[in-house]
């Protein structure tokens, strides 16, 4: 599962956990056989790849509950999902998950991490660099930027921080938009307008929020 040793080994900034498009790899037929599944399954992804600090036990492979593992399951087979849950039972380290999946799976996704203070989006971003870091470099797109504010990969995805102001994310195109603890955002209620875009017809609608959350609603009742 190493890299190749030779002159075209390249690693980012020398960090052997971070390769970059010009790693190369002696690619067996069980490492093309993970990868495929990983990019298929969230959960086979999550359960062999995706590391945790746990407070007691350190750095470890999460450790997922029945109930995780339907809400993962849930967010990579339906574009919209309501999850009424308590707090402290892991929903931000699923969006984690499902983001760092997303960037490293399909190529050209924009992922934007919102939070309320930058550092609270800074620590959720080192949750991903260091799940990113710790699984094989087989499984990996190459490190193309690797920074506290911005990781841009090979394939031309990419996870980014904003705080949110009035202008968070303004001027970008995002395909996954991940926001912490949104009911602490002073500037976002149900009459709050955004844009939304129908990927069958490509239309773009500007919706109230409470309106948008209803016809989510409606559908699951469908």
């Amino acid at each position: 599962m190493a890299a190749k040793k030779g002159p075209k080994e390249k690693f980012y900034l020398g960090n052997t956990n971070l390769p970059t498009a010009q790693t190369e790899y002696d690619y067996t037929p069980d490492m093309i056989k993970e990868i495929a599944k990983c990019r298929k399954n969230i959960l086979h992804f999550a359960s062999n790849y995706f590391y945790i600090i746990n407070v007691d036990e350190g750095r470890q492979k999460i450790k997922l509950h029945k109930f995780q593992k339907r809400i993962l399951k849930a967010l990579s087979e339906n574009r919209f999902n309501i999850l009424l849950a308590s707090r402290q039972i892991g929903k931000t380290t699923l969006m984690t998950i499902y983001g760092l999946w997303v960037a490293l799976f399909e190529e050209d996704q924009r992922i934007l991490i919102v939070a309320n203070k930058e550092q609270t989006a800074k620590m959720i971003l080192k949750r991903i660099k260091t799940a990113f870091e710790m699984m094989p470099n087989f499984i990996k797109a190459g490190a193309v930027e690797y920074g506290q504010t911005n990781i841009t990969l090979s394939n031309g995805s990419s996870i980014g921080i904003s705080t949110t102001s009035s202008d968070a994310g303004r001027g970008e195109s995002v395909n996954c938009l991940l926001v912490d603890e949104i009911a602490h955002i002073e500037c976002f209620s149900e009459e709050t307008f955004v844009r939304v875009r129908n990927k069958k017809t490509k239309e773009i609608q500007k919706i109230k929020v409470g309106d948008f959350i209803n016809q989510i609603k409606n559908s699951q009742k469908v």
